[in-house]
């Protein structure tokens, strides 16, 4: 017995030095993917090569170690495009066309080594074909989100922006889009959406039936949206990147809120205006504005008599956030009179309007000469937005001693887009 315990002793003892000498202090490491850098261009530089007269309307791959540097300003992840990517740096932008989908995230910072990628203009849109992201990407880093450019479908015709990540602002659908949704996400079928801006111009906007959000109805309303300016032949056309992007909160062109409108209908005539909430307060002098309804068209009027004078016509307090003001005048027999129109966010409604603060309007005001009168003037859009709150505007007649003219108003309107 003891010596069958000794023989299984000594077999223990050699099976733990044979296994102590198969292991090793320090773990063996993969070996490292080093992607070269080589000379390094940027993107306009890549736009160059193709332009260039060996390469112009054909494909070129890079044979050598060259790298760019860029930002990644969309991925696919949402759905919209596949297995491609746009990037863009202080340059120009730029699609890369992925042979796998993945791997690259909007905001990251990357390295692109060009050896073996072919440079070439897809249907109107600058790419890098067969990209590979572990061969040819190294990330440098992440959330570095570039800021979208501002621009209108007037500077998009330049090429200058494409494959860039662009804002276009005061734009809607058109009426003919009203009720659909992006895409048709039941058949997955890819769709164009037409954008309009206030001059008639217009662009596509693409949408992958894929797209996560291809099935929400497009916005009726009118305002701004941030996507990616790619090009297909002739064809301008946006790539959404997110529904977040789209902000379109304000009325259709044409369709108002009326914060406040007068046309004078039923103002005494001959008499100094005296409505609800207004007032007709004379700083200087003693002339007063007066009601016209004589004839078809009912207005107010004020004429000078030869003194010194000041006189305000205050609205009613106003509620202006994000409002414009339009009206008209017209002027007779004018020898140095003049009408001007301000806004005040401290007067009080109290009396003593000079001691608030006012802020002139660059309002267009009508003119004549010294005999006769001039036309009626249009005030043109006058944006109030720098005045938003609780306010008042007031319409100030004034001449010097020896100074004389009048002035009709009316249609004053002011309301929110």
């Amino acid at each position: 017995m003891k010596k069958t315990f000794i023989i299984s002793s000594l077999i223990l003892t050699s099976l733990i030095l044979v296994l102590s000498s198969c292991i090793h202090n320090e773990f063996e490491e993969p070996p490292v993917n080093t992607v070269p850098v080589g000379a390094v261009f940027t993107i306009q530089d890549l736009y160059n090569i193709h332009n260039s007269d060996s390469v112009a309307l054909t494909n070129y791959k890079f044979t050598e170690d060259f790298s760019v540097y860029a930002v990644v300003t969309m991925d696919d992840k949402s759905g919209n495009i596949y297995k491609s990517a746009y990037i863009q740096d202080g340059t120009k932008a730029i699609n890369l066309h992925l042979l796998s989908s993945g791997g690259l995230y909007e905001g990251d910072s990357i390295r692109i080594f060009l050896k073996g990628l072919v440079l070439g203009d897809y249907r109107g849109t600058m790419q890098l074909d067969s990209v590979h992201v572990d061969d040819n990407i190294v990330k440098v880093s992440t959330l570095k989100h570039k800021v979208p450019e501002t621009v209108t479908l007037a500077e998009i015709n330049t090429d200058q922006y494409l494959a860039k990540l662009v804002k276009l602002e005061n734009v809607q659908f058109i009426d003919e889009e009203l009720g659909k949704t992006y895409a048709n996400k039941e058949d997955l079928i890819t769709e164009n959406r037409t954008l309009e801006d206030e001059f008639g111009g217009t662009i596509l906007v693409r949408t992958s039936g894929y797209a996560g959000f291809a099935g929400n109805k497009i916005p009726e309303g009118r305002g701004s949206i941030i996507a990616i300016l790619s090009k297909y032949n002739d064809d301008y056309q946006l790539y959404i990147r997110s529904l977040g992007e789209v902000n379109f909160n304000r009325n259709r062109f044409g369709v108002y809120d009326t914060v406040f409108h007068t046309n004078f209908e039923g103002i005494e005539n001959l008499t100094p205006v005296s409505l609800e909430n207004w007032e007709n307060y004379q700083e200087t002098g003693t002339i007063s504005w007066i009601g016209l309804s004589g004839g078809s068209n009912a207005t107010v009027n004020i004429n000078g008599n030869g003194l010194a004078n000041k006189t305000w016509l205050i609205l009613p307090q106003l509620e202006l956030n994000g409002a414009k003001i339009e009206f008209r005048t017209r002027a007779g027999n004018n020898t140095g009179a003049s009408l001007k129109v301000y806004v005040s966010n401290d007067y009080d409604g109290e009396g003593n309007a000079e001691d608030a603060t006012w802020t002139e309007l660059p309002a267009i005001i009508g003119t004549a000469p010294a005999s006769g009168f001039g036309a009626w003037t249009q005030s043109g859009t006058v944006d109030l937005s720098g005045h938003n709150g609780q306010a008042y505007i007031t319409f100030i007649y004034e001449t010097d001693s020896g100074q004389n003219g009048q002035y009709y108003l009316d249609d004053i309107i002011i309301y929110k887009e």
